[in-house]
Parts: structure tokens; sequence; C-alpha cells
């Protein structure tokens, strides 16, 4: 092992990757099924639907629906001049059936319900994942390893060759992974998915996508944003020398001289 940088190929960095992030997918759909429970998540979408189907039954709109090959939410995204095609009855009931349910004060409230459990389960679930398998893990596996970059012999340190401490991978993993990588981009499909977000706002996650190909092409160590926030590198494990502090390394560097001298000496 040597104490110069010895930053960890594309490939291995790629695969760990890859492993990690399928157990997290494993993992924050298990603790969104714990969550979802606690909640009573599914009464709330049994309770909506059960009063949507009331109130279309009210309009006969399943006779309908079957009548014409369209259901209520595609009728419902149709032009003006799409819906004039359809029977004048048709587009009475319709009409009716839908501002009906968007005023429905149990529907609007259980609808803002779903929403709020939705993004409470996906950003909890997403947390808990995280905090287990990117800073929980590695504190117990040593040097900033997860279980992907056990399996193939990475390691992160700080970019100085001093071991990470609890600190810093917090800081890595919740507030770089988490926080700007995780978070940021399932907030906003989660806003555009119910309807409640910009379709702008969509533009943000190609940015953050770019913005971490320019830091892995422009930065001397390949680093994302998360190493690039805790001042970390991933590294070969087998070939880099991890030091326990400054102090340390600087002894080394300095014993390693003073045996590189003598030897010149001879």
């Amino acid at each position: 092992m040597i104490y110069d940088l010895q930053k960890a190929s594309m490939m291995k960095r790629f695969s760990a990757f890859l492993l990690d992030f399928i157990l997290l997918i494993i993992l924050t759909t298990g603790f969104m099924w714990l969550i979802s429970a606690v909640t009573g998540y599914a009464d709330y979408t049994s309770a909506i639907d059960n009063k949507m189907s009331e109130i279309e039954a009210k309009y006969d709109i399943p006779a309908i629906s079957e009548e014409y090959k369209i259901d209520l939410n595609q009728y419902d995204i149709l032009s003006k001049e799409e819906k004039e095609k359809y029977p004048a009855e048709v587009r009475a009931a319709f009409d009716a059936c839908i501002e009906e349910i968007n005023s429905n004060d149990d529907i609007n409230h259980t609808y803002v319900m779903i929403i709020s459990l939705t993004i409470l389960m996906v950003s909890l679930s997403l947390f808990l994942a995280t905090f287990l398998l990117e800073f929980v893990v590695p504190l117990i596996l040593k040097n900033g390893q997860t279980v992907g970059k056990k399996v193939f012999a990475l390691a992160v340190m700080r970019i100085d060759g001093v071991r990470v401490t609890p600190v810093i991978m917090f800081v890595r993993s919740i507030l770089g992974k988490y926080t700007v990588e995780i978070m940021i981009p399932v907030i906003i499909l989660l806003m555009l998915f119910f309807g409640v977000g910009s379709i702008v706002t969509l533009a943000v996650i190609p940015l953050i996508l770019i913005f971490e190909l320019i830091l892995v092409i422009a930065t001397k160590t390949n680093s994302f944003i998360h190493d690039v926030l805790s001042s970390t590198v991933l590294v070969d494990l087998p070939s880099q020398m991890i030091f326990d502090s400054v102090e340390a390394k600087l002894e080394y560097q300095a014993r390693i001289h003073s045996e590189d001298a003598k030897k010149a000496k001879y």
C-alpha cells in the first residue's frame, strides 16, 4: 500500500453503487410498507375510491363509460373540441360528476391527507434506509464502507488521506446523498405526480445530473456532490494507505523520505 491517492475505478464505483442502490430500494420499500400500516394509508385510499364511486354511480358514469368506451379521467383531459363529439347528455353527466368530485370537501380533505402521507412515507423511508446503509453500516464496517463498497473493496477517506469520522460520514450520507441527491429530485417528482408543482421545476433534476457530471470530470478526485460537501474521496482499499490523523501521515512521510535519503547515500 502507498499513501498517494489511489482512486477507485469507475467500473468498481458503478458496481458498488448498483448493489447499494438495490439494497436501498428493498429497504425503502420495507419501511414504506411499515409506515403505511402504522398510518392507515390504505384506509384513506379506500375512502376516496368509495366516495368517488358513489358520486360516479349517482350520474350513471359506469354505464356511460362502458357504452362510449371512455372513463372519467380520460374525458377530463379532452379538449373542448374533442368533448363536443359526445352527446349533450353524456357531456352533462361527465361535467356534473367532475364538478361534484372537485368540490366535495371529504374528497379534497382525503386527497390532501394522501399527498401528505405519501410524502411522509417516501421521505421518511428513504431517510431511514439511507441512514442505515450509508451511515450506520459504514461506521460498523469502518473506512466509510457500505455493503457495496465492502464487496468491491472500496473505501472512503478524507482528501488528505485521513480516515473519515462519524461527522464527516453524516455530512456525506445525509446532507449530501439524502438531502441533495435523493430528496430534491424525489420531492419534485412527487409534486408533479400529484399535480401540485410546475413542470418548470422538473428542469432541476437534469441540472443536478449535469452538475454531478461536471464535478466528476472537473475534480481531480472525480467526486460527486456528496464527496465535495464532505471533502472525501472514494479509493481502492487494497492499494490505499489511510491514516488515523494528519500527524500520523506526516510522520510516515518523514520516515519514508528519511529512508529514501539513506538509501541514496549508498
